[in-house]
């Protein structure tokens, strides 16, 4: 399955909340309301089965609510980061060992990351990422990792946890085009052991 983008991203993470719902609702339903339907016996052990089972189910889905429901939490605070980001508040943007400190540069590169698009790219939709860190004027920053989307235009930014775990993903349309701009240049392949394996279109 190929690289999920704006509404598509959408529903993908919606899918995975409306069949955790239904697992954890529906399994639960029957583990509560299911034996009435029998006298219990209690040294029967054939009867402990079904209701185990439906719990387990129910577990399963709580788990997928909760999963799924704080990724999108953290994605919508990611959007709102950059939706809400202002050029005058901007210092500087470091991507990999380069820098734009430019003000009319970075004000360019701040109305695209304005413009964040959900997505969710998979193994080989993406090149090799660099670090791209946002400096504020109050000394504040945002850190992220960015790389260039290998099937069209775009380039992903990519926000982790200090633990190393994901916590949201955005596609940033005209950001390869406007960096370029800045004399900054994403990497165009994804390498493995040194050897280029996918390349963005050109």
């Amino acid at each position: 399955m190929g690289a999920m983008i704006g509404i598509y991203a959408v529903l993908w993470h919606v899918a995975f909340l409306v069949l955790g719902l239904f697992l954890f609702v529906g399994s639960g339903w029957g583990a509560i309301f299911g034996g009435r339907e029998k006298p219990i016996r209690v040294f029967d052990k054939n009867d402990a089965g079904p209701s185990t089972a439906l719990l387990a189910v129910a577990a399963i889905g709580l788990a997928m609510l909760a999963g799924v429901g704080n990724l999108m939490i953290r994605d919508i605070r990611f959007h709102s980061d950059l939706s809400c980001l202002r050029a005058e508040s901007v210092s500087r943007i470091e991507v990999g060992s380069q820098a734009v400190t430019d003000r009319h540069q970075i004000a360019e590169v701040v109305a695209i990351l304005n413009q964040p698009e959900w997505s969710d790219l998979r193994r080989g939709d993406a090149a090799d990422q660099v670090p791209f860190v946002i400096r504020l004027a109050n000394g504040a920053q945002y850190r992220y990792s960015a790389t260039r989307y290998q099937h069209g235009e775009g380039a992903a930014l990519v926000s982790h946890s200090p633990s190393g775990w994901q916590n949201g993903e955005v596609l940033c349309r005209k950001l390869p085009a406007v960096l370029a701009k800045a004399g900054i240049t994403l990497p165009p392949c994804y390498t493995y052991f040194g050897k280029p394996l996918h390349c963005a279109l050109q």
